[in-house]
This record gives C-alpha cells, structure tokens and sequence, in this order.
C-alpha cells in the first residue's frame, strides 16, 4: 500500500498519538522514508507538541511548588502560635507566681511561738550593738537584715551565729556597716535553726534587726525565679 503526501499529512497526527493500525503505520513510515517533505512535517508537528506538554509541566511543577509553599508556610505559622502560646502561659504563670508571693511577703503566716526567741516574721527589732547580742533570733523568710539609721555614723563588723544550740553558738557569716553601707544581709538560712547576730564595736548605736522582705513586683520575680531555679 503506498500512500500519497495528502494522506500522509492527515494521518500523521494519529501517527503522533500511535493510533494508526500496524498496516498504516508500516506504510506511513516506508513513506517518511522516501519523502523529506513529510519528513520535515512531522518534524515540525513534534516540536509543536512538544512546547505544549512542556509548559504543561512546568505549569503542573509551578501548582506543586506552590502548595508545598502554602503548606511550608502553615507549618511555620502553627509552630509561630504554638511558640507564642507557650510563652504566654510561662508569662502569665510567673506574674501570677510574682503576685503570690508579693501577698504571701505582705501577709506572712505568724505562727512560731518559743520562749526567749524573737520573732522577725511577726516584727523588726529595733534596739542598739551593744544589746543586739542578748537576743536569739528565728526567721522564716531565709533572710535576716541588719541596718543602721541613715544619720547615724557607726561602723562595725556584724558576726552571724548559729544558736540553735544556745550554749554553744557557731559563727557561720560576717557582714559590715559603716556610713557608705547602711544595710547588712544575711541568706540561705532555715527556719528550723536559730540566730544570733553581734557586733564588733558595743556601742550605744541603734540597730534594726528584720527579715530583709522587701515587697515589690522584682524582689518578689527574682524570689519566684530563684525558686523555680532552685527546683
């Protein structure tokens, strides 16, 4: 069977798509074989189909590239709320936290009672260096301050000592007050142990013994920090 150019043309898009039977296949191609002019047709009907499919994927890569975008950028908010969320909650824990112990420093619970021991939970002492030492002292706020009135030039060594034993106390800290430093403080101590606190220089200079509370929102963040810290 030999076909003309004409039939050749109409039967190259089938060719293209191999929809042809064998027969016309096999005589299609022994034509191709014998004439450049078709050869040049077909050559020119695949490139034509060729840029088609190929903007057809890139169309397809592009739609892809975009959800995998779109689903990028989901994930990037979920992790942005989930990350906020949670500093959040830690945010509004610790400032409830803070508030607590603000009330709990303002209100403490006054419930230790002993004979010969002073209370600084219940209320600062005020009395002089040289009768500071006949008291035995118990807090409960694991702080105990000593301070010296603003206009007051006095200076000494303050010794803290451990009296849970009261025959036979235990110097465990030293602090100093002069007219640059007012204030002296000792931490890290118990409420199941006694102190004492002496001077180095008796005189008749007043002294204010307390439990160093200070309440305000950061000393009450840094006591809630040191804690959590702590745990």
């Amino acid at each position: 069977m030999r076909f003309t150019c004409n039939i050749v043309e109409d039967l190259l898009p089938l060719y293209l798509e191999d929809m042809c039977s064998e027969d016309s296949k096999a005589a299609l191609e022994k034509h191709l074989q014998e004439c450049p002019a078709c050869r040049e047709k077909l050559s020119r009907m695949r490139n034509s189909e060729i840029i088609p499919k190929m903007k057809k994927q890139e169309s397809n890569l592009s739609i892809t590239d975009y959800v995998k975008k779109i689903k990028r950028h989901r994930i990037r908010i979920g992790i942005s709320v989930a990350l906020i969320s949670a500093v959040t909650v830690c945010l509004l824990t610790l400032c409830s936290l803070t508030i607590f112990d603000m009330h709990r420093q303002a209100n403490p619970t006054i419930f230790f009672e002993e004979a010969g021991v002073y209370d600084l939970t219940a209320e600062e002492l005020e009395t002089t260096a040289a009768e500071v030492g006949e008291y035995i002292f118990y807090t409960n706020t694991q702080h105990i301050q000593v301070t010296i009135p603003q206009n007051v030039d006095y200076e000494s060594e303050i010794i803290l000592w451990d009296a849970t034993n009261r025959d036979d106390p235990t110097e465990i800290g030293y602090g100093h007050v002069d007219s640059g430093n007012k204030t002296c403080s000792f931490s890290s101590l118990s409420a199941h142990r006694r102190y004492k606190v002496t001077c180095d220089e008796e005189e008749k200079a007043a002294l204010t013994i307390s439990d160093g509370r200070i309440i305000n929102f950061w000393s009450s963040l840094r006591n809630v920090l040191e804690e959590i810290i702590g745990k």
